[in-house]
């Protein structure tokens, strides 16, 4: 049912990891200001140095810290990325800084005006399905975005159909199959050497299920920075029981 698959970077035997456009604009400039490779600006766009002057607002699964750093699983992944040879040029303190915002979208660009109906419509949606129950599978490298590592979500199935789709039908954007938790961040380009270290890592983990939690709650929010860092609620959507 998931399009992880055909979203997954694979790479070739001697390949790199080299950023694109979209992380070099606006994640690295957060991540790591001084890398060569950062665009601080882009004429016609609003960016400027990994943050945005005009408010976004997104649908998103929040789910808690807690939820993460305390699976033993995701213990082992972290000490198995800490020992290894790339470990230098991950992020660790942006995993702290973000470890409050964690999310994975489930309708970016929501437009000010449709915030309310949003709202209104996706409670309407957790009223009757209740509460929803996930899974987070092992570390997830995309075609997009190419120095963010993520965590693939899983949600429950309901009716036939994963439930984050019935969300997405239910407020009119198209069902994408994709939800990701975006995690670690790379500061700096990984040479062949460190990148095949890290393929392997994603092969041993892809399929082992790191986190299972329940989400009671969806949310609007609101941010100007792609990496959630100046992200604020601005509706919490409680799934306050199944109705009969």
């Amino acid at each position: 049912m998931m399009a992880y698959q055909s979203a997954r970077k694979i790479f070739q035997p001697g390949e790199g990891i080299v950023f694109d456009e979209g992380y070099r604009l606006a994640h690295l400039p957060l991540v790591n200001a001084g890398h060569p490779a950062v665009i601080s600006e882009v004429d016609g766009r609003d960016y400027r140095n990994g943050t945005y002057e005009k408010t976004r607002y997104a649908l998103v699964m929040p789910i808690a810290a807690d939820a993460v750093l305390e699976s033993d699983e995701v213990q082992a992944l972290e000490l198995a990325m800490k020992s290894s040879g790339f470990a230098p040029k991950i992020a660790w303190d942006i995993c702290e800084r973000r470890s409050a915002q964690l999310h994975a979208t489930l309708a970016g660009g929501v437009p000010e005006s449709d915030l309310d109906r949003h709202a209104a419509v996706v409670q309407d949606l957790l009223d009757q399905i209740g509460s929803i129950s996930v899974c987070l599978k092992g570390p997830f490298l995309g075609t997009r975005n190419t120095g963010r590592i993520y965590f693939p979500v899983y949600p429950q199935k309901i009716g036939g159909e994963d439930a984050f789709a019935l969300v997405q039908k239910s407020i009119g954007v198209s069902q994408t199959k994709l939800y990701l938790v975006g995690y670690y961040h790379m500061r700096s380009e990984f040479d062949p050497l460190e990148t095949r270290e890290l393929a392997e890592l994603i092969d041993q983990w892809r399929d082992r299920i790191v986190v299972r939690t329940t989400v009671p709650f969806l949310e609007l929010h609101a941010t100007n920075d792609d990496l959630a860092l100046s992200a604020r609620a601005h509706a919490k959507i409680s799934a306050r029981g199944r109705l009969e």
